[in-house]
């Protein structure tokens, strides 16, 4: 495998949209719920529809 092969896999797990890791090379856990926290509503909120039809 060639440096620029290495590179170019290095530079898609950086921009995976799931990544936890920033380029300071802390976690952003927080930034991550943040951006699930609407489809864990719309979750919810589905949930309870389909509950209240039983």
């Amino acid at each position: 495998m060639t440096h620029a092969e290495i590179r170019a896999l290095e530079d898609a797990r950086a921009n995976m949209p799931w990544s936890t890791e920033s380029y300071d090379g802390r976690t952003h856990y927080a930034d991550v719920l943040k951006a699930l926290t609407p489809a864990f509503l719309i979750l919810l909120v589905a949930t309870g529809l389909l509950l209240a039809l039983l």
